[in-house]
């Protein structure tokens, strides 16, 4: 049974693993995609009609400023599985190290299972992905199950299953056998590696933002373990965005060519990749991806209140938030070429002001999903306020049992919120907080 025991020894895996990588991640023109092209409907879709499509999207719910943008629609509900079990009176996930296109540094820390449902289906005609049966049983014990949003400036209603299954040490090591490079680690060790820069990829910080709060701080503190289907989260709001799906050549603002981008050059731009040389269900591939303008902003400020920790969040509607408001981090900027809004420079200036009232801050560089996006990196930053402060603003505080019930329940909570969740309980863990 192959383990990693610390952070540095973490960190130091992955290195070695991106220094030997000979996958390659090579430009291509949008018409010069192998099995792609723009449908009638003025879609840039897969010929198969699965894994994902890129469509126009015009949201008419504010007359005086109509907003329209490419995003990515991708009905599939893939999975995301961690599998934990217990070794010497301790918890350990079994990790894997993933190669994803768009990710800057080719590699980061992935959950044991992570895969589209055209990919585990096996749509594109290559290898199953390991030990998935498992991951989509309905028959294991369960720590937590449920559909999880993704970002929803870029993708159209999204979500994913997210999952931690609790095996017995017997079947922990049988399976980690069939899950070829994977380490087992401890959940401690995890948790402490989302405060790190570029290492835990962005659906292993979605998956470890589910780990139970009472067994962040205790290793005897395990919630309630069941089997079967968990209920999800509440059905779709109709107070979500209402977007109309257009050609993509009828984007006003937007040009389509060798990529799509916008005509200042602004927000984001979808390109072409071919993925050639490395050891994936299929041994290349061509595909679209996002690739932002400029890196993201996140600050979730955090206090001390009469019944634990606080956390600062906001209720929003994006473009694709189809399934109704989520909550984010209060301060969240998707693209730092975008300063020009009064109520974005308003924004800034009181999270300024918030930092500022911080004892302590704490940032890491991550980067978000590397299957759709291309180098997408953003900057989080948890700001611990000092003790007793209580000065504007007085509301959006919400109580961190109430924000890990939410996620425990699911299609409620941010990808970035999720993200900063993970890294509060690696502050937990590391002794920094107490819930």
């Amino acid at each position: 049974m192959q383990t990693i025991e610390s952070v540095p020894e973490l960190r130091a895996e992955c290195h070695r693993r991106r220094s030997s990588l000979t996958a390659h991640a090579l430009p291509v023109p949008l018409t010069g995609l192998r099995g792609w092209s723009m449908t009638e409907e003025g879609v840039l879709a897969h010929r198969t009609g699965r894994f994902f499509r890129v469509v126009g999207v015009r949201d008419l719910s504010d007359t005086n400023h109509p907003f329209e943008q490419p995003l990515i629609e991708q009905h599939e509900v893939g999975v995301l599985c961690l599998f934990v079990t217990r070794f010497d009176g301790g918890f350990y996930g079994l990790i894997t190290f993933k190669f994803e296109p768009g990710t800057p540094d080719g590699i980061e820390v992935a959950p044991t299972v992570q895969a589209t449902r055209s990919n585990y289906e096996a749509a594109h005609g290559g290898r199953r992905v390991p030990a998935v049966d498992l991951a989509l049983s309905d028959e294991v014990p369960t720590l937590a199950d449920a559909l999880q949003r993704e970002q929803e400036s870029w993708f159209l209603g999204k979500v994913n299953r997210n999952r931690i299954i609790l095996l017995d040490a017997d079947d922990a090591v049988d399976v980690g056998r069939t899950v070829p490079e994977s380490h087992w680690v401890p959940m401690a060790v995890l948790l402490a590696a989302a405060l790190e820069s570029r290492l835990l990829n962005m659906d292993l910080r979605s998956v470890l933002s589910m780990w139970p709060l009472e067994a962040t701080a205790s290793q005897e503190g395990l919630g309630r373990v069941t089997t079967g289907p968990r209920p999800s989260g509440e059905a779709p709001d109709p107070a979500g965005s209402n977007p109309e799906v257009v050609p993509l050549n009828r984007l006003a603002r937007w040009q389509v060519a060798d990529s799509i981008e916008h005509r200042e050059r602004r927000f984001f731009a979808v390109v072409g990749c071919r993925v050639e040389g490395q050891g994936r269900e299929v041994a290349s591939w061509d595909q679209p991806l996002l690739a932002p303008v400029g890196m993201g902003q996140c600050t979730l400020l955090v206090r001390s209140g009469p019944d634990g920790l606080d956390l600062l969040v906001a209720e929003r509607v994006r473009i694709g938030s189809v399934r109704g408001p989520s909550l984010e981090p209060r301060f969240l900027r998707g693209d730092i070429a975008d300063y020009a809004t009064a109520a974005r420079r308003r924004s800034m200036v009181a999270e300024s002001s918030g930092l500022v009232r911080c004892r302590d801050i704490h940032s890491a560089v991550h980067a978000e999903e590397g299957g759709r996006f291309r180098g997408a990196l953003a900057t989080y930053q948890l700001g611990l306020l000092a003790d007793g402060f209580d000065e504007e603003p007085a509301d959006g505080w919400v109580s961190l049992s109430e924000i890990e019930e939410l996620d425990q329940r699911g299609d409620r909570l941010s990808v970035e919120l999720r993200t900063c969740l993970t890294m509060i309980k690696g502050l937990i863990t590391i002794g920094t907080l107490k819930p």
